[in-house]
This record gives structure tokens, sequence and C-alpha cells, in this order.
């Protein structure tokens, strides 16, 4: 009978890699981004010799050791997507994680943080239908996690159109990373906001609007109607007039056409009752 001994050459193979990832762990987390990118290409060269990993998946005497690992290093590589503002790179990152998620029965300290970052990051780009495929994918316990109850929250407010309380949430994250996908949002929100002020009002005061948007000051009220509702007229940066303006959103409803089909079919239930 022969028994399989690990060799010296296994053992410093992990070592190679815990000391890799604890160089590249503390880089994402200072922002060198450069460096961490170059560090991560080292950790990427291991990884290629390890037959422990997706999708050969073979075992022995280092493979659960080596998968947490290379877990642990793509959670970081997502993070530092996120500081290169690369959400191309976020994708692919995530995509990489998903057999370590759903193989391995320990839970890493990010596990959650991430999985609410693939959330919040389907709800920014308007993909409704992966993020609620995503949240039956979680557990009961995951889905009590502050992280991920945040995105829930948001995309309840985001739906019955509470923009108030998606700016408002916005402003307290449950992570601070979290920003870099709420600030697109944010700007989504707003454009959303604008076109409900532009179906309302005639007129409006730029302190009146300013309240809305919920920005800090007159000058991002001005710089935001500048950039996204150039056809708004600002008169002595203190009014704004809308006359005229007439939202796409608002032209596409035919109001008469919407009103006399629901007296047809308050009558026709009348007739039936």
């Amino acid at each position: 009978l022969l028994t399989y001994i690990p060799t010296f050459q296994h053992f410093s193979k992990i070592k190679n890699m815990q000391d890799l990832l604890r160089d590249f762990k503390k880089l994402v987390t200072n922002e060198d981004n450069d460096s961490a990118l170059s560090k991560f290409d080292e950790i990427k060269r291991m990884m290629v010799e390890m037959d422990s990993l997706p999708p050969i998946c073979a075992d022995g005497p280092n493979a659960e050791s080596e998968r947490e690992l290379t877990k642990e290093a793509l959670e970081y590589a997502v993070l530092l997507s996120l500081n290169l503002g690369d959400k191309d790179l976020f994708q692919k990152h995530i995509s990489c994680l998903r057999p370590y998620y759903t193989s391995s029965s320990i839970d890493s300290e990010l596990k959650n943080t991430i999985l609410g970052l693939n959330l919040l990051f389907l709800l920014v780009e308007n993909r409704l239908a992966d993020f609620h495929c995503e949240l039956e994918l979680l557990s009961e316990p995951q889905r009590q996690h502050p992280a991920i109850t945040f995105c829930t929250q948001l995309d309840k407010h985001l739906v019955v159109g509470a923009y108030d309380e998606v700016l408002a949430a916005a402003a307290h994250p449950p992570v601070a990373i979290f920003s870099f996908f709420l600030t697109s949002l944010l700007e989504t929100v707003r454009i959303n906001i604008g076109e409900c002020i532009a179906a309302a009002y005639s007129q409006l005061s730029v302190t009146a609007a300013r309240e809305m948007l919920m920005f800090s000051s007159d000058e991002e009220v001005l710089s935001f109607i500048g950039e996204q509702y150039p056809t708004w007229t600002v008169m002595n940066n203190h009014t704004i007039n809308l006359l005229g303006v007439r939202p796409t959103k608002a032209e596409e409803i035919a109001a008469m056409r919407l009103i006399t089909q629901n007296l047809s079919y308050a009558t026709e239930l009348e007739r039936i009752v």
C-alpha cells in the first residue's frame, strides 16, 4: 500500500502563494493599483499550475488550501476592479468566483459583501431579472446580511419610485466600496426625478430643484441641468423655466385613451356583477 506524502515543493508553493496574497491584499487596501495588478499577475501564474482549481478540481493534500487562497485572491481582485473603475473586470472576477462560492463549505469574511456588490451592480445596470435570479440563490441567513438587505431595500424603493428613499439610503451604504456603484445609481435616479419635474412644473426655483434632486448646493443643480437638461432655461440663476418642455415619457402616455379604456373596463365589470 502506497501512501502519498506531500513534498517540500508542495509546502513551498503554498507558502509562496500566502506571501503573494498577503502583499496583494495590502496593495489593494492601499489602492496602489499598478502594483496590485502586477502582483495579481504573479498570483495568476501560480493558479495556472494548480490542478486543484476549477475546472480540473483534482484532489490532493493541499487542494483545499489552494482553493481557499485562490478564492481570497479573486475576492480582492473584485475590489481591485472597483478601485480601477472597471466594470468589465468586475464581472469577469465575479464569474471566476462563482465555482468557489458554490463548492466551498466555508464562508469567507468578504463573501456577503461581494455578493452584495454584484446585486448592486445588477440594479445599477437595470438588469432586474438577473438581480432577482441571484437573490433566489441566496440562503435566508445571507439575505439578512446588511450588504444584501441594503440592495433589496434599494430595489423596493426603485420599484415604487421612492427616489428620496433611494438617495437617503445611498448616503449611508453598509460598506464604503458600495459608493462606486451608488454614484451611477444616484445619477440615474436624479435623471428620473428630473423627468418628473418636467412633467409636473412649468416653473421652479433653483432652491426647490436643489431640494428635490437632493444636491447640497445651487451650483451642483445648475451643473446637472446644463449636462442633463439643456432645454431648461435658468433665469438669473434663480428660476428654472420649463414652459414648452415635454419629457419623452409624458408624450408616450395617451391619457384620454387610457381614461376611456378604464371607464370601459369599469362599465363591463359593473355589468358582470
